[in-house]
């Protein structure tokens, strides 16, 4: 059973653990003296001088906490500040003051020494390094002394691995899991544990939803189609397609046989499907709330985003059809609860956390999609990462609460990856069943749409924003 982010983490995988390690308690300045401590541990053997080379951020703040650690051991220490201090973030000025305050020399130019200690750019920064972070990383480079990188090389994309300009590390300090860029080069890396906790890898957290992309031009945040609806289910594509609207999407069209008034949603009979979709310009597709054992109109809807690429997200009746039916690669995402669970996979299931973990890892290999498995605990699963998510009540299981999980799951896919979208969706949908409670003494489907975007705005219940 996989329940874990892959052993390798991109920038935007770690920041989501560490906000999800905060949000836990386990903050930043916790896991800065922890990164600090180990850079500090690696380091020592070295040599017996040290010049830091501090950026503004996090990562700057984990060099001085190493440079104060081998300063308190009696090692000679210098950092180098090529910044002002007001430029600093908050909590690396505070480290700034304790390096100091331990005995470290603080410098506006380098100076020569045994072991130099990279702590400039980390993985948010983009691009070739400029100003003074380009001179010193050459200056470094150039030396005779040996290098240490923090997290990973100053100049080094963490995702990709590009470096047209990077600090010439001997030794790699990388923070809790390596990134992708250090694949290849991991015998010159040190895998350092600074205190995350189990939950916030193993479960969603506010990091899964906070890190969405924003919001861009018009035209830029998806066209989602719904397709659903029948003589007995008039209501649930309507569900979805305004938890898509509320959740972010430019523009939501539904086609159902039934036609509700809402200003804000596109109607279109379900006549030609597949000309529509192409003429709407549908870039998700979010088909079978209400749809019914309506097996043409979901072969429609597959054959589009096979001929046009569309992303998908597969709920309720058109999961009791899918096995019957080829879904096209691509970017998918199906949301099944137990019962539907079984049918897609052609057995019986127990009611366990254990079984309903090893389903979504089945059902995710078997059709290529990301699954999330509604239940007590939903179960996300994609490829080889899975998580669990706790948010949520007893009073998410009255009707539609599933269907508005889909309409907002097909307005993130709109803008992000099916593994991001899936875990941002199951966990901002939960959330905003605990709101709807707080507020109401109970959560529904209209409380659900109308809080999902105070949710993914920063949390109210006390998650702030990073933004």
């Amino acid at each position: 059973m996989i329940i874990g982010r892959g052993e390798l983490y991109t920038a935007r995988e770690m920041r989501a653990v560490e906000l999800n390690s905060a949000a836990l308690g386990f903050g930043e300045e916790l896991m800065m003296e922890n990164a600090g401590s180990w850079a500090a541990r690696a380091a020592s053997v070295m040599g017996n001088s040290f010049t830091v080379l501090v950026g503004k951020g996090g990562k700057g703040g984990d060099g001085l906490v190493a440079a104060r650690r081998l300063a308190l051991e009696g090692k000679e220490v210098k950092a180098v500040l090529p910044y002002k201090r007001c430029e600093l973030k908050e909590i690396t000025r505070k480290q700034l003051e304790r390096a100091e305050a331990s005995g470290v020399e603080v410098l506006g130019e380098p100076e020569e020494a045994e072991v130099i200690i990279d702590a400039l750019l980390g993985t948010g920064s983009k691009g070739v390094p400029r100003g003074a972070a380009r001179e010193l990383i050459e200056w470094a480079n150039s030396a005779s002394a040996r290098r240490l990188a923090i997290d990973i090389p100053s100049g080094m994309e963490p995702d990709s691995g590009r470096c047209e300009l990077c600090f010439d590390a001997d030794l790699i300090v990388t923070m809790h899991k390596p990134k992708p860029a250090l694949a290849k080069i991991m015998e010159i890396v040190v895998v350092a544990d600074i205190g995350i906790p189990e939950k916030a890898v193993t479960h969603t957290g506010p990091g899964d939803l906070l890190l969405s992309p924003r919001r861009g031009r018009k035209g830029q945040n998806g066209r989602v189609a719904v397709v659903g609806g029948s003589g007995l289910y008039q209501g649930a594509p309507w569900l979805s397609a305004l938890a898509a609207f509320k959740s972010g999407a430019d523009l939501v069209f539904v086609y159902s046989p039934s036609r509700f008034y809402y200003p804000e949603l596109l109607w279109r009979e379900r006549r030609d499907l597949k000309e529509q979709l192409a003429r709407d310009r549908a870039n998700v597709v979010l088909v079978g709330p209400g749809l019914g054992e309506d097996m043409a109109t979901l072969a429609e809807v597959l054959e589009y985003a096979e001929e046009s690429g569309a992303k998908l997200v597969l709920d309720a009746d058109a999961l009791k059809l899918v096995p019957k039916a080829d879904v096209p690669e691509g970017e998918v995402i199906m949301t099944p609860h137990l019962g539907e669970a079984k049918r897609l996979l052609g057995k019986d299931l127990a009611d366990t956390l254990e079984e309903r973990i090893r389903a979504a890892e089945e059902i995710a290999s078997t059709y290529g999609a990301c699954v999330v498995l509604k239940g007590p605990v939903d179960v996300v699963h994609c490829g080889d990462k899975g998580v669990l998510n706790e948010t949520g009540n007893e009073w998410m299981t009255v009707g539609g609460t599933g269907d508005v999980l889909a309409g907002t799951a097909a307005a993130f896919l709109a803008r992000d990856e099916p593994w991001w979208a899936a875990k941002a969706a199951a966990y901002a949908v939960g959330r905003a069943g605990e709101l709807c409670y707080e507020e109401r003494g109970r959560a529904d489907p209209e409380c659900l749409i109308n809080s999902v975007p105070k949710v993914a705005k920063g949390d109210p219940l006390n998650y702030p924003s990073p933004r």
